[in-house]
């Protein structure tokens, strides 16, 4: 298992509500595919995953991204209270830049380098966080994005966890029961319309995370975890109120 633990207070990075709501962590050899729209919170909630996983017995991670090289990522983990530089100078957290999509190389060439490289990776990292592919995906056709959704899920078999992030549009209706077939854990992401009293009003952001798929296993049936992203705070954890999605 690979645990999930915070050095800082919980109650401000929402390491141990996110690790609680994944059942103390992921399990190793996992493919964990977490699926939301634009903005809601799949960047922030893998980040929080690394860092909760970093601190747990050392494990280390290696982090792609599409949107942010290593000052960017850094930056935006700091801003959270998420603090990892001397994960980085210890070579247990690294950091790689996903190719733009709107370059010369086609998707499928930028997706097979990344599965090259992921696949080179030391033995020693465990967890593998893939933010995001969802513009590569985008452009093949189904039968290609289960060639490479496959393709991670085999790498699990070398004793590594991989996540995925993915818009739901990504994933045609024609393969997405496989494709959560193929998963160990699935998060959906959505930020939904809330439910208050009359005369009330919101002016948060909620998030929801539904964990559908735990450790192999179906769960239905879960409250949905509620949280916002608050500067300089990272993620907090909300009671649970009824919401309308």
């Amino acid at each position: 298992m690979l645990g999930m633990t915070t050095t800082r207070d919980t109650g401000i990075t929402g390491v141990k509500e996110i690790a609680e709501a994944l059942g103390g962590g992921i399990k190793e050899k996992s493919l964990v595919i977490i699926e939301g729209a634009p903005k809601t919170g799949k960047s922030v909630l893998c980040q929080h995953i690394a860092c909760g996983v970093l601190n747990s017995k050392g494990s280390p991670v290696a982090y792609y991204s599409s949107d942010y090289n290593t000052e960017m990522l850094l930056a935006q983990m700091e801003s959270m209270s998420l603090e990892v530089k001397h994960e980085i100078v210890t070579d247990l957290f690294r950091i790689y830049r996903i190719a733009p999509a709107n370059i010369t190389l086609r998707s499928e060439q930028i997706l097979k380098n990344v599965f090259d490289h992921v696949a080179a990776l030391p033995s020693r990292f465990k967890l593998i966080i893939i933010d995001t592919i969802s513009e590569l995906m985008l452009r093949l056709v189904p039968l290609a994005k289960m060639d490479f959704l496959e393709g991670f899920k085999e790498q699990c078999d070398r004793d590594r966890s991989i996540i995925l992030t993915l818009d739901p549009h990504v994933i045609e209706n024609n393969i997405r029961s496989r494709t959560y077939e193929m998963s160990d854990y699935y998060l959906s992401l959505q930020t939904p319309d809330q439910i208050l009293g009359k005369g009330q009003i919101e002016t948060r952001v909620i998030k929801t995370m539904v964990v559908t798929k735990m450790g192999g296993a179906e769960r239905h049936g879960m409250e949905p975890y509620r949280f916002e992203i608050k500067p300089r705070v990272g993620i907090v954890a909300l009671p649970f109120v009824q919401i309308k999605i």
